[in-house]
């Protein structure tokens, strides 16, 4: 097969026309600039040999800014939709499925969580229980206290006799001294006494309201009802009484030198009486 030379030579020629840029449109393009800037003001140079090569273009981007001290380059800033919707390739949150294998496992565990929730309400019950018997014991020791106090107030405050009904407090507590109820005497005696202190009734209501309060061995209070006799009732026939048991009180409080004293005092106003007679033989007992 022969090849016709002259038309080879015209084929090379158009494909060589296509692909290489002539000096001339070369030149042009460095005129004019990219996209039809305004051509640049650096000085044109001669077109070269090997600037003939085939160009390609690749398209331009704008030059980020290079960053100054003066102005920090911002961090960019992403701004959020008011709301995502799932996109549709996004898969739900998977759900852990027990697998055949494991279902032996759960159920020991739940044994085992069962077992352990048992123990902690048998700690629990266990807990109460002592808290209960802790609180019985101290409400126990409480009740006790009360009754203890209970008994001590009631002691202080004894009971108020009631006065029985057609008597006076005169002959309640004449008739409670009789009967040995000396508390009884000495709240219906000074009840009396409140009223009047003076009179027949108010010398005995002292009197034995004195007594009463020797038989109780309240000495000292005893003492000062008996000294109203020689102050008050000095013609009393409670008189020589009174300074005997003056003297035997202060005998029963270890005081020696006034139940002496006492004891001179009866025998010199009343040497012939059962009383003075008596306080001469204490008086001879005595060192």
């Amino acid at each position: 097969m022969k090849f016709d030379r002259s038309r080879l030579l015209l084929v090379l020629f158009l494909f060589s026309s296509s692909c290489v840029t002539t000096r001339e449109q070369l030149n042009q393009m460095r005129k004019e600039g990219p996209e039809g800037a305004p051509p640049a003001e650096e000085p044109a140079r001669p077109v070269k040999s090997e600037d003939l090569a085939p160009v390609k273009v690749v398209p331009e981007t704008a030059p980020t800014p290079a960053p100054t001290p003066e102005a920090p380059t911002p961090a960019p800033v992403s701004v959020a939709p008011p709301f995502a919707l799932p996109s549709a390739t996004q898969s739900p949150t998977p759900v852990p499925v027990l697998r055949p294998e494991a279902a032996d496992y759960g159920v020991e565990e739940l044994r085992a969580e069962l077992a352990r929730v048992a123990g902690l309400a048998e700690e629990y019950r266990h807990e109460k229980e002592k808290s209960e018997a802790s609180t019985a014991e101290a409400l126990k020791k409480a009740q006790e206290r009360i009754a203890q106090l209970e008994k001590q107030l009631k002691d202080l405050t004894p009971e108020v006799p009631t006065l029985p009904e057609g008597k006076s407090n005169f002959q309640a507590g004449k008739d409670a001294y009789l009967a040995g109820n000396l508390d009884e005497a000495v709240h219906f005696f000074t009840q009396a006494l409140s009223a009047s202190e003076s009179g027949k009734e108010a010398e005995e209501a002292t009197f034995f309201r004195a007594e009463s309060q020797f038989k109780k061995q309240q000495y000292n209070k005893a003492i000062v009802d008996y000294s109203r006799f020689p102050e008050k009732f000095p013609k009393s026939s409670y008189h020589p009484k009174a300074l005997l048991k003056i003297a035997e009180s202060f005998d029963a409080l270890g005081k020696k030198e006034e139940a002496k004293a006492f004891y001179s005092e009866l025998v010199d106003k009343f040497p012939k009486t059962a009383e003075g007679m008596l306080g001469k033989k204490r008086l001879k007992a005595k060192p």
